[in-house]
């Protein structure tokens, strides 16, 4: 058998708690088995799989903590440091753009710095091996800040999350949106497999668009909330199959 234990400081248990469903949904896979365990000041996150499934097991890990950094991670430092005031919905759909920025090239470097081993502390690796990271945040930051006055203007808050998306790296080329009964239809063809998802209102619609970057945006039908319809289009340069039939 073999086992490793990662820890956290139980002030940034959100982290750890934040992936353990999806950790453990695919440390099924290796049978491999896991476990929480607050002790004084720190959260035990232990892993343990027979030694033929061990690196796999490691690939997993490492894998769900690449994601935590880049996500998780780096969404409250940001919150930490923008320190800007928005209308709640804008603040936070800028928030989960800058947390998008960059991602494909962020990955790559955590790949790199992120080593799963036995002891591994969480918050260490935060603190002392995520210093490049952590400047280029800071700095998106500042850079947001600083120009924070104009974000209050529709179109140009719509151009900088426009500018902010196209570094994100699509995750499907095509994808098309529906409004049926107040919620939405989202369909497009991903790889290997068909995307059709329903969402239940305009804040997850716009956070699941900035998360698949599509290279391009089809309306079906009539949205009927006018300012998610001007975002859609100001940021996504979303066009109507009107439009898209007219131009044939």
């Amino acid at each position: 058998m073999y086992q490793i234990t990662v820890s956290v400081d139980s002030a940034k248990a959100e982290w750890l708690y934040s992936i353990d469903d999806v950790i453990r949904n695919k440390l099924s896979d290796c049978f491999a088995v896991s476990a929480l365990d607050i002790s004084g000041r720190r959260l035990y996150y232990s892993f343990g799989c027979e030694a033929q499934s061990k690196a796999r097991m490691l690939a997993v890990i490492k894998e769900c903590l690449v994601d935590m950094y880049g996500v998780v991670c780096k969404f409250d430092f940001i919150k930490r440091n923008l320190s800007i005031n928005l209308p709640q919905m804008n603040y936070e759909l800028l928030l989960h753009t800058l947390v998008a920025f960059d991602r494909e090239n962020e990955r790559k470097l955590l790949n790199k710095i992120v080593h799963v081993e036995d002891g591994m502390t969480i918050d260490g690796i935060f603190n002392f091996r995520l210093g490049e990271l952590k400047e280029r945040w800071l700095e998106i930051c500042n850079l947001t800040r600083n120009n924070g006055a104009y974000l209050y203007d529709d179109e140009t808050y719509n151009e900088l999350l426009r500018f902010l998306i196209s570094a994100v790296n699509p995750k499907i080329n095509k994808l098309t949106v529906c409004e049926t009964e107040g919620k939405y239809r989202l369909t497009g063809s991903l790889k290997n497999s068909v995307l059709d998802l329903d969402v239940g209102n305009s804040s997850e619609l716009m956070y699941c668009l900035v998360d698949l970057a599509p290279l391009e945006l089809v309306i079906d039908g009539r949205i009927s909330n006018r300012e998610l319809s001007k975002r859609l289009i100001g940021i996504f340069d979303a066009k109507t199959l009107n439009t898209i039939k007219n131009k044939k």
